[in-house]
């Protein structure tokens, strides 16, 4: 019965127009997720420069993981709408969400930072790789190869200094050096846009 379900509700994303208004371009898509990854650095620098006072709501608590879910379940609608890569969306947005998931439950108490990290730190890898090899493609010295490199090197920067910050949580230039990694890779997304 839930398969039919399901087969019901996809059938018809999987024969979207991408000539209708509401599906966004690729570089439209791109300033999004631009967008969404300045936002999870800004958030992430203000938790920082805020310390425990931050965490004393727990809506502001939850609004890092939520945004990068959300972020991660937007990336798998585009598996739905880009016909043409839909294995390489899904693999991108999946370490989003799992990487949300994990720290929503590290910072819900119910997992501990280390188990959280085994998550998060795999997730940004896979997505590294999986930059480097779907999208490394054309001249070494095209704008896309440049950003798309950038994109990868960065994700893998990101994964070590994630391990890097866990070491001393309460480091206030570690925390604003991982956040402005993820800042330029928001940063990073709205160049890549041009080279579409």
């Amino acid at each position: 019965m839930t398969a039919s379900v399901a087969a019901v509700l996809v059938t018809p994303l999987l024969h979207l127009s991408l000539q209708t208004w509401w599906v966004p371009r690729p570089p439209e898509s791109h300033h999004t997720f631009g967008t969404g990854f300045i936002l999870v650095g800004s958030l992430m620098m203000a938790e920082v420069l805020a310390g425990k006072v931050w965490h004393r709501s727990r809506f502001r608590t939850m609004m890092l993981p939520a945004t990068l879910v959300m972020l991660g379940w937007g990336m798998m609608a585009v598996t739905f709408i880009e016909p043409q890569a839909r294995l390489v969306h899904f693999s991108m947005g999946l370490p989003l969400t799992i990487g949300g998931w994990a720290e929503a439950r590290y910072r819900m108490g119910k997992l501990s930072r280390g188990v959280a990290d085994t998550f998060i730190v795999p997730a940004l890898l896979l997505a590294a790789v999986d930059t480097a090899g779907f999208h490394l493609t054309g001249a070494v010295t095209s704008g896309g190869f440049i950003t798309h490199g950038i994109l990868a090197v960065m994700t893998v920067v990101i994964a070590g200094m994630r391990l890097y910050q866990a070491q001393m949580p309460g480091s206030v230039l570690r925390g604003l050096a991982l956040s402005m990694c993820v800042i330029v890779v928001g940063m990073n997304l709205y160049l890549d846009a041009f080279f579409l």
